[in-house]
């Protein structure tokens, strides 16, 4: 079982970022992807986007990297928010906030009240910063914000009103500087693990470039490659596979480890036919397939497979063993 709950900053990835796309190179990491999300706003005007995932099993993790605004982000003028987290009955669980009395980032965990943790945080202007929030979720709610690794903020709340683990996080983009022209600021590589820490994880992002071994879907690699949710590769029999070569970005030139690969899909249940699908990945001329999850059949949704050690030999995972194939498989 994967402990990916989400991974990436694309369109399909996440709610409200049509057209924010960016291929600005101060936005991302060149070793990870080849763009970001640039919100350009006013002090007081929300530019939100989201994303979702599904129920976790244990604390949420959330890792992304941030560039502050363009425009005294050491200032806040207004009372703010920068994330919001909720629930699968649409309650506030926790926020990171901004505060306006002392220019400062707080964790505020919102159970049966809302408490405000302590914060050393301050922004510094065009700053790049990676972010890490753990929020643990049962008789207490309890938040951890931590910025670049150390952690800044905290705070817990009783819960005896039973508020479940997050399932949403909104990035609300409003009062996070002090100006009366709008700012930029940029987001990209976002992850949320399920009970895993995000703190030094680097995700790089891969995409499908040549058919390979396999073509057995309709549509092939063409219709799964471009990014758009409307043209689909498709499979009506079980067991049939699909693999192409891998484009895009290898990682950083020197990884401290490599903690697994992932193959993330978006898939859609159809009214007949297969009822499962999985990635696998091809070494040595062997497929390794994963187990197989189960689409929903009201929309595509994210089926996440992965391998913490090289399936060929059970070993750690080196750059010289990562798989240049993969693919999907029906069952």
């Amino acid at each position: 079982m994967s402990h990916i709950l989400h991974l990436g900053h694309q369109v399909t990835d996440l709610a409200g970022i049509e057209g924010r796309i960016s291929a600005d190179a101060a936005g991302f990491d060149a070793d990870l992807d080849v763009n970001c999300i640039r919100i350009n706003t006013s002090e007081t005007s929300a530019v939100p986007f989201s994303a979702s995932w599904s129920l976790p099993a244990g604390d949420v993790w959330l890792g992304f990297r941030y560039k502050a605004p363009s425009v005294n982000a050491h200032i806040i003028g207004t009372d703010g928010t920068f994330l919001e987290f909720y629930d699968t009955a649409n309650a506030l669980v926790a926020i990171v906030r901004t505060e306006r009395d002392d220019e400062k980032y707080h964790a505020m965990a919102v159970g049966d009240t809302s408490v405000d943790g302590a914060s050393s945080f301050v922004a510094a202007t065009n700053q790049v910063y990676w972010v890490d929030v753990k929020i643990a979720v049962g008789a207490d709610i309890t938040i951890e914000f931590y910025a670049d690794g150390v952690l800044q903020s905290s705070a817990t709340a009783a819960n005896t009103g039973g508020k479940g683990r997050p399932v949403r996080c909104v990035w609300k983009n409003y009062g996070l500087f002090d100006f009366y022209n709008p700012a930029i600021c940029y987001y990209a590589h976002i992850a949320v693990l399920d009970g895993v820490s995000t703190i030094g994880r680097r995700f790089a992002r891969r995409t499908p470039d040549l058919v390979a071994t396999y073509d057995a879907f309709s549509g092939g690699v063409d219709a799964v490659k471009d990014g758009d949710i409307a043209t689909r590769a498709a499979s009506d029999i079980p067991g049939q596979r699909l693999s192409f070569s891998l484009a895009g970005p290898t990682g950083p030139a020197v990884a401290s480890a490599i903690a697994g690969v992932h193959v993330k899909q978006l898939a859609q249940l159809g009214t007949a036919g297969p009822t499962g699908v999985a990635g696998f990945l091809r070494i040595g001329g062997v497929d390794y397939d994963a187990s197989p999850g189960t689409p929903s059949p009201d929309m595509a949704s994210p089926v996440y497979s992965t391998w913490d050690v090289n399936p060929a030999d059970s070993t750690p995972w080196t750059t010289a063993a990562l798989p240049t194939e993969a693919g999907i498989v029906s069952s």
